[in-house]
Order: C-alpha cells, then structure tokens, then sequence
C-alpha cells in the first residue's frame, strides 16, 4: 500500500509540473548578448508572433550605434517547456571578439531556461573566434 502511495504521489507532482509550463508570451520581449551594456543602451527586443501550435516566429536586436557592436535574431522556433527549438539567423558583432567581424549562425540552435532563470539562454554558446564565450538571452 505503501508503494501504490509513493506512486500516485510522483504522478501528480509530474503531472502538475507540467501544468505549470505557461505558453510563450506573444509581443515584445528584452533581448541581450552580455557584451553591450544594459546602462547606456539598455537591452534590445525582440517580437514574437504565434505562428501555429507552440510555434513562433521572433525578429530584433540589441545595439550599442555608438560602437557599431550588435546583436540580431530572425527565425522561428517550437516551444517546448522551457526550452525552444529555434531555426533561423542569429548575428553578433563586438568590436573586440572575433577580431570585429561579424559572427553568423544559421540553422537549428536551442535556447533554454534553467533553474528559476526568466529568460532562455542560447545553449551554442562559442563565438566563431573559437575561444569567446557568447551569452545570448531572450527574456521571459
């Protein structure tokens, strides 16, 4: 009996943690890469529009003019949970990573939310320099 107790009670906290997985808001959401300071541009944006079933399109950016240094992302992506399965164009370009040249990736990449973290976080996070680290977020 004791079992069938410890059973009925790991479905309903499964269960109910996957009722607890909200739909993606549609609209203007923050958008950063870590390099471009929030203080004197504060974060980009980024729209998202509902395309289909837990499926998304997202346009925007993050950008410094006064440096030139950018972030954008256009494509689509599937919702799944905290994790979304994005296909499309993501460029960045920081004056001293990947000495100044655009880096460009194109394709299937995922971003995910961990822990209690209210934005999704690119998980292909190497430059194109081989060696920067790039933090690219999407704000809840």
């Amino acid at each position: 009996m004791r079992l069938l107790s410890i059973i009925l009670l790991f479905v309903v906290v499964t269960l109910s943690s996957f009722a607890q997985v909200k739909p993606v808001r549609i609209g203007r959401h923050a958008f950063t890469i870590q390099y471009i300071s929030f203080n004197k541009t504060g974060p980009g944006s980024v729209l998202i529009k509902s395309i289909g079933e837990n499926e998304y399109s997202i346009e925007g950016e993050q950008r410094d003019k006064s440096k030139n240094e950018y972030v954008t992302i256009k494509g689509t992506f599937l919702a799944s949970g905290r994790i979304l399965k994005f296909n499309g164009k993501i460029v960045s370009r920081i004056s001293y990573v990947n000495s100044g040249q655009p880096c460009e990736s194109n394709g299937l990449v995922l971003f995910k939310a961990s822990g209690k973290r209210k934005y999704w976080r690119l998980q292909s996070m190497l430059n194109c320099d081989g060696v920067s680290t790039d933090y690219i977020d999407i704000f809840f």
